[in-house]
């Protein structure tokens, strides 16, 4: 989603608050780091998020719930973060998606293009994305821009769907 640019305002934010940096990687915050910067945000342990009844799993990663996030979600090395506000406001496919997407950062890392295609093969594997509902995130993401982070959405969709009918996936 705005990974590169939520994170970057995010690592300027904890490098000029002069915060201590995290053991694992100096320029990357720890999930508690985080949820304190950002005024002491849950923190759901793999496993414990669910998304309209589905139980979401990315490897060991936990998921930070900030209602302040200015996008649906966002990643950072080790860990995930969703905005229920905004997720509240879309299908479940699109949510399965987006927490997928994120998920694929996790695996793939910062590539957006990698992260989608991870997503619609992810849920393909798992039975939640149809061709219907990749139709829900192909209308969902239609009108994004192109950027330096990301495709327009047009060309995403069409990646995408380029991944959703690889052969391969089982």
């Amino acid at each position: 989603m705005a990974l590169g640019r939520i994170a970057l305002s995010l690592l300027a934010g904890f490098l000029m608050a002069g915060s201590v940096p995290s053991a694992a990687d100096d320029s990357v915050p720890t999930p508690e780091e985080y949820s304190a910067h950002v005024g002491g945000a849950p923190i759901l342990k793999p496993g414990e998020l669910t998304l309209d009844g589905r139980r979401q799993v990315c490897g060991q990663r936990p998921t930070v719930i900030d209602r302040n996030l200015d996008d649906y979600g966002a990643a950072y090395p080790g860990f995930l973060i969703l905005n229920p506000k905004l997720m509240d406001r879309v299908s479940t496919p699109v949510k399965l998606w987006i927490y997928a997407h994120e998920c694929g950062h996790q695996f793939r890392g910062p590539d957006e293009e990698t992260a989608d295609c991870f997503a619609v093969q992810r849920g393909r594997r798992q039975g939640w994305l149809t061709e219907g509902g990749l139709e829900e995130v192909c209308k969902f993401i239609a009108p994004a821009k192109g950027s330096s982070m990301h495709l327009s959405g047009s060309h995403r969709c069409e990646y995408m769907r380029k991944c959703y009918a690889d052969p391969t996936i089982r």
